[in-house]
Parts: structure tokens; C-alpha cells; sequence
């Protein structure tokens, strides 16, 4: 039964339809066992715990309840882990002024997208065309944040750092300029409150050894 429901179906499908007949036939534990290892191999529909009719016999039971919450899990793996929710105090709808004078700049929406591993920003300046995105991860293997930023000039910018003190920090190796010295960026996202965050950038083009702001910028919550 087994080898021919598996020919031609990836094993993470054919293991949930194997414990699907299982559980018809009433052997709960070798339908446990082949679910199990559906889920092990990063089976994410949910929805099918609620639909399969022939999964009946199996609801009443406290493992099918643990196994459906697996099934979220792998279907948005970064929804609980910590390290991914550290950036999440940026999320909402933003009017973004100067942090000096409060002049309007822009227009911003952070969300999550992609199962809630990737924190987007979608920036619209105020008074000319100029927008962007920024795409923002943490990085498991590298256990850091990167962020990368495009725009509808063509600029492009990669960032990496992470979470210190409350303050995402966020730094660029050095990148060629033209007609200029090569240019470091260090980039701050500073929760002034939970309706208030400041972007500060500031650049070095010796190497590290002093900085001067580029801007500096307080996105204020839209009510």
C-alpha cells in the first residue's frame, strides 16, 4: 500500500494521505506515526486536519490537536520564533517627518509578508517620485539581521547587523562611490515609543573613523 501510493508523490504529500488510510482502517497508531512524519518533513496545511473527512476517527484524541499545531507552525516557521519578532516594533502605517523641525519626508507601511519572516517597508517620499523598499530577515545561519533596500532610482543598498539594546543596528561594508572615496553606512532604528521610531543614518568615508548624519528621521504612528 505504502510503495504505491508513494510512487510518483513527494514523501511529505504521501505520508499524510498513507495516515489518511490508516486512520480509515482504525490503526490510530501507525496513522499518528505517518503523520508524524509528514509533519517532520515540513507538511503546513492545517486546514487539512479540519477537512480530511477520514481523519475523524483521529480528532478525538490529544495527539491530533498538538500535530494540527504543528502544521501552523511549519506554515509560518518564523511566527514565534524570538529572534524574528525583534524588528516588529517597525510594523504599522507611518507619516515620517525630519527628527529636527518636523518637516513631512514621507509616507511608510511596515508589514510582515512571506509567513512572517520578512519585515517589508514600502516608502513613498513626500513631494517628488522618489520611492523604495527595504526587505528585512533574520538570518539563522548567520544569527543577524540584513536588510536590503531598493529603490525606483536603481540604488540598492545591503545592511547587516542586529538587535543591541533595544536599537536595530544596522551597518554596510564600504561601497564604491563615483568620483569619490568609498562610503560606510551605519543605519539605527531607535522605538522612541511604541508610536514613535527614529532612522538615523550616518556615513564615513574613512573607514570608520568618524561619521556625519545623512538624515535623520521619526516615523510617527497613523492613527
Amino acid at each position: 500500500m505504502e510503495q504505491g501510493l508513494k510512487a510518483g508523490v513527494p514523501p511529505i504529500f504521501a505520508e499524510f494521505s498513507i495516515a489518511s488510510i490508516y486512520a480509515q482502517k482504525g490503526d490510530k497508531e501507525n496513522a499518528f506515526d505517518h503523520l508524524q512524519k509528514a509533519l517532520d518533513s515540513g507538511y503546513n496545511r492545517p486546514e487539512q486536519f479540519d477537512a480530511d473527512p477520514h481523519l475523524a476517527s483521529l480528532r478525538g484524541d490529544p495527539r491530533f490537536a498538538k500535530m494540527r499545531q504543528q502544521a501552523e507552525l511549519n506554515l509560518k516557521p518564523c511566527a514565534t520564533t524570538p529572534e524574528n519578532r525583534q524588528f516588529d516594533f517597525w510594523l504599522g502605517e507611518w507619516n515620517v517627518e525630519t527628527t529636527q523641525g518636523g518637516v513631512p519626508a514621507g509616507q511608510s507601511k511596515i508589514e510582515l509578508i512571506l509567513g512572517d519572516c520578512v519585515v517589508q517597508e514600502n516608502w513613498q517620499s513626500d513631494g517628488n517620485p522618489y520611492s523604495g523598499k527595504s526587505y528585512n530577515m533574520y538570518n539563522a545561519a548567520r544569527k543577524r539581521w540584513e536588510q536590503y533596500w531598493v529603490d525606483n532610482s536603481g540604488g540598492n543598498i545591503f545592511f547587516y547587523g542586529g538587535l543591541n539594546d533595544g536599537v536595530m543596528d544596522y551597518w554596510t561594508d564600504e561601497i564604491p562611490q563615483p568620483g569619490g572615496p568609498n562610503l560606510k553606512r551605519h543605519l539605527q532604528f531607535i522605538k522612541l515609543t511604541p508610536d514613535k521610531v527614529r532612522q538615523f543614518s550616518q556615513g564615513s568615508t574613512d573607514g570608520g573613523k568618524t561619521w556625519k548624519p545623512e538624515y535623520d528621521f521619526t516615523y510617527v504612528r497613523k492613527k
